[in-house]
């Protein structure tokens, strides 16, 4: 089954549309980033076909949440985010692939509050978006069921140096950081590790991802158009993406661009 494949129907460009069904998820990093999740689920004992409940907070479009659901039809799987677009074009996705076990929702995740709900709860790359991130984490820890995992990734303090041409291509389009609508640069292991422990969540996973390999990739793809590249271009460098980010999970990684971390209610 491949990961992506469904953004396709909330797609309105012909050419994008046959991208995310010949590719899948074109966005090679957001790619990595579920893959290391997979393999953190899948390592705890989650990723089987059980009956799980899910949520995939500030999920935006729900890329990760739809495979999910399309995967394992035995599970319950809610998207929820704060962006009315982006909820409108994930009910629109949903809506194409007529699952009956996902729900698109809006919400406010400083004003969550569900209550032992889930058994596993994602918030990947969200919590540098967010003033009030330990309010957030505080809500969606509180939503776990016992015996569940709450999954954090986001970019990392201090981060891996970057390619020369990442800096060239950023002078290049006129684009700063600050685009990303990011109010921090990241997380340290030591915020991580707070987090799990504000919450008595009981760490499992606490690593760096987007090591050596991962974090070439991410700059590659930076530079040869990140989420608008030329189609012969990206066609191209496909296999050089995936093979090194392949890589990335496949081997430990000492430093990163990245970090994740798994905690587990009691």
């Amino acid at each position: 089954m491949l990961f992506g494949r469904e953004k396709r129907y909330g797609e309105a460009d012909r050419k994008r549309r046959l991208g995310y069904t010949l590719f899948g998820e074109m966005h090679i990093p957001g790619r990595l980033r579920v893959w290391h999740l997979i393999k953190a689920l899948r390592r705890l004992g989650f990723w089987q076909p059980g009956p799980l409940a899910m949520l995939d907070a500030g999920g935006g479009e729900g890329a990760f949440a739809y495979y999910c659901a399309r995967r394992f039809p035995a599970w319950q799987v809610v998207v929820a985010d704060d962006e009315p677009d982006t909820i409108a074009r994930g009910q629109q996705i949903a809506g194409g692939l007529g699952l009956k076990n996902l729900r698109v929702q809006l919400a406010d995740l400083t004003a969550f509050c569900a209550t032992a709900c889930y058994d596993i709860v994602i918030c990947s790359d969200v919590l540098e978006h967010i003033e009030d991130d330990r309010t957030v984490v505080r809500n969606l820890a509180r939503a776990l069921k016992p015996g569940g995992v709450l999954c954090l990734t986001s970019p990392s303090i201090p981060q891996r140096r970057h390619l020369a041409l990442v800096a060239w291509r950023e002078r290049r389009i006129g684009f700063h950081p600050s685009q990303y609508g990011h109010v921090r640069d990241g997380y340290s292991v030591a915020d991580m590790q707070h987090f799990l422990a504000a919450n008595d969540l009981t760490v499992e996973t606490l690593c760096w991802t987007f090591g050596r390999f991962g974090t070439l990739m991410f700059d590659i793809f930076f530079v040869t158009g990140d989420n608008r590249p030329s189609p012969l271009v990206y066609a191209a460098l496909f296999p050089f993406y995936m093979g090194l980010s392949v890589l990335d999970v496949a081997l430990p990684n000492r430093s990163g661009s990245a970090i994740m971390a798994v905690g587990r209610r009691p």
